[in-house]
C-alpha cells in the first residue's frame, strides 16, 4: 500500500510541476522549457536495422546509458524512453541529463520490456501542443483511434506493436498502476475494466496473458474540471518484428 501511495503522489508530483509552469510568461517558457530534446538517430530512417546496435548508438549520441526504448507512433510522436532506479528523476531531467521542467518519456522502474506484462510510460504534456505525449488526447476521439492504431516500441530486442484499446482521462482510480494486485480483480478482469473506461469501445481479445502498454501523461481538458488529471492510453502487444 505504502509503494502504491508513493507511485501516486511522484506522478501527481509531475503534473504540479507541468502546471506550475502556467504561471509564467508564456513567451519564457518556450524559451527555457519546451525545447524538447530530439531523437538524434531517427529510428525511421533506417531501413534495416541491427537493433542492439540502434539503441547503443542512442545512448553514446545522448552519453545516456539509461536509454532502453524508442516510442513511436507514425505521424504523431517518436521519442527516447529511458529508465533507472526511481520514478522521479526523469520528472525534472531531459534524456541529456539536463534538469528542467519538461523531464523526459520514462519506464516505470518496477517494469521491464521483456517480461512484465504491463509496461508503464510516463511523460509530460503541455497545452500549447508542444510536448511529444501532448498528442495522447487525440485518441478520445474515434477518428484518431482509427486512423492511428499502432503504438511500436524499438528496443535492443526488435519492434515490438502495440495495438490502443483504450483511451480516457482519470482523476480518482489509480488501479492501472498496480503491477500485481488488482483489487480483487483477475488481471483479465482488470484489463477489461481499463477498456471499458475508454471514451472509445473497442472489441478486442484480452487473456491473463495478454501484455499491455500504458501511456500517461496529464491531460488539460475542460470538459473534465478535477484539476488532477490524466490521459491514459492503453494498447496490447499484439506483434514482434525483427528485420
Amino acid at each position: 500500500m505504502k509503494k502504491k501511495i508513493s507511485i501516486i503522489l511522484v506522478i501527481l508530483t509531475g503534473c504540479l510541476l507541468t502546471l506550475s509552469i502556467y504561471q509564467r510568461n508564456k513567451e519564457e517558457v518556450f524559451e527555457e522549457d519546451y525545447s524538447y530534446p530530439e531523437i538524434i538517430i531517427p529510428v525511421s530512417e533506417k531501413v534495416e536495422v541491427n537493433y542492439e546496435e540502434y539503441i547503443n548508438n542512442l545512448r553514446s549520441a545522448y552519453n545516456n546509458q539509461d536509454i532502453v526504448a524508442v516510442i513511436q507512433i507514425p505521424n504523431v510522436l517518436e521519442d527516447v524512453v529511458v529508465q533507472t532506479t526511481n520514478n522521479d528523476y526523469y520528472l525534472t531531467h531531459t534524456v541529456n541529463h539536463e534538469e528542467r521542467s519538461v523531464g523526459a518519456t520514462f519506464l516505470d522502474y518496477r517494469t521491464n520490456l521483456t517480461d512484465s506484462k504491463k509496461r508503464l510510460i510516463y511523460s509530460h504534456s503541455d497545452q500549447w501542443d508542444q510536448l511529444p505525449f501532448t498528442k495522447l488526447k487525440n485518441y478520445n476521439q474515434k477518428e484518431f483511434m482509427d486512423n492511428n492504431p499502432y503504438i511500436y516500441i524499438i528496443d535492443s530486442e526488435g519492434k515490438h506493436t502495440y495495438e490502443v484499446f483504450s483511451s480516457y482521462i482519470e482523476t480518482k482510480d489509480f488501479d492501472y498502476l498496480n503491477i500485481d494486485n488488482f483489487n480483487g480483480l483477475t488481471y483479465e478482469q482488470h484489463l477489461e475494466k481499463l477498456r471499458k473506461k475508454s471514451f472509445v469501445l473497442k472489441q478486442i481479445e484480452l487473456t491473463e496473458d495478454t501484455k499491455v502498454l500504458i501511456l500517461q501523461t496529464c491531460s488539460f481538458d475542460t470538459r473534465v474540471s478535477n484539476s488532477k488529471k490524466y490521459q491514459i492510453v492503453v494498447a496490447k502487444e499484439i506483434e514482434e518484428t525483427t528485420n
